[in-house]
């Protein structure tokens, strides 16, 4: 059931993050969806925390020898997951006016934290398998 939540909020955040981007290239951004944005990217973040503190997260065997060779193990590839998924979204949102200084660079820097937040639902969803500790 949390697993699928977590796949749930998870795909809500890559669309709304696209959404954030389109709106910021159109110049139609409102303070109230920056607020929602973060509020669902939290809630998704303790949902990653309960799901990794009551499940055994390991590395599917079925990825090619470089990425295992890559992402040594689970706790770096959680950790990826935390930053690209969580903690970029964030900072990138609190941080918007103090951070860009040109349009372009905003818009494009925008593109780059959906371009995160999609390879930290890909570490995720793809990479880690989870199994109960049962």
């Amino acid at each position: 059931m949390m697993g699928h939540l977590n796949y749930f909020i998870n795909l809500i955040n890559l669309f709304l993050i696209f959404i954030y981007f389109i709106f910021i290239n159109i110049g139609h951004i409102k303070i109230e969806f920056e607020y929602l944005l973060i509020v669902l990217i939290v809630i998704n973040l303790s949902i990653k925390l309960y799901n990794w503190y009551y499940f055994k997260i390991v590395m599917k065997k079925n990825i090619y020898i470089f990425i295992n060779n890559v992402l040594l193990n689970e706790k770096f590839t959680q950790l990826s997951i935390l930053i690209f998924s969580i903690i970029i979204p964030i900072y990138m949102i609190f941080q918007k006016d103090n951070l860009v200084i040109d349009l372009l660079i905003e818009k494009l820097s925008f593109l780059l934290v959906f371009i995160f937040a999609v390879l930290g639902f890909y570490l995720e969803f793809f990479i880690l398998e989870k199994k109960s500790n049962k």
